[in-house]
């Protein structure tokens, strides 16, 4: 099984998962999708062999440059209304390149702003196709996340002020904690 069909066929196997699609789905978000850490931490437990929950934050992106900033909340409402047991985050990823750095360029849809995730795990996303079929988006392929396998992307790599978002992250996160055998590098 090739690593993109093992990431699909464990969102499949995923009820929670499943359900937030639809529901992402239902939205009709211009490149809708569910991103980074339920997917990323769902299929680190499945491969630690630990029971699957939803551990983090609902990440809901799309890419709208018709849509103000503030409809994330009108979104985020509506979903928290339809199913109150996620935590749930949405954004529109059109406003969200200058997260963390300024001079950063501007994201030119959901993929491109999945791919400058801090972490290359953590850019992963997924959504329903037309035949409900999951469909992944996998900016730097799947291969970190497969092998438990946690470095920082490119961009993140380049100096040490953004060597540090990722060593702020890693500190707050803790994930060593949670999966022992999750191998952390800075390249």
């Amino acid at each position: 099984m090739t690593g993109i069909k093992q990431v699909k066929a464990i969102i499949e196997e995923t009820p929670a998962l499943m359900e937030i699609l639809r529901l992402i789905q239902a939205c009709h978000l211009p490149q809708g999708a569910l991103a980074a850490g339920s997917i990323r931490n769902t299929v680190w437990q499945v491969l630690s062999h630990q029971p699957v929950e939803l551990i983090s934050d609902v990440d809901v992106v799309f890419f709208d440059p018709q849509r103000p900033v503030e409809a994330d909340l009108q979104i985020y409402t509506a979903l928290r209304r339809q199913a109150p047991q996620y935590q749930w985050q949405v954004k529109n990823e059109v406003y969200m390149a200058h997260y963390n750095f300024a001079n950063a360029p501007e994201f030119t849809s959901v993929s491109d702003a999945i791919g400058h995730f801090v972490e290359v795990p953590t850019c992963i996303g997924a959504y329903l196709d037309e035949q409900q079929q999951v469909q992944l988006i996998a900016p730097h392929c799947v291969a970190d996340l497969l092998a438990l396998r946690c470095r920082p992307i490119s961009f993140y790599q380049q100096d040490e002020q953004h060597l540090a978002i990722f060593r702020e992250r890693m500190a707050t996160k803790q994930w060593l904690q949670r999966w022992p055998k999750l191998q952390l590098t800075e390249k």
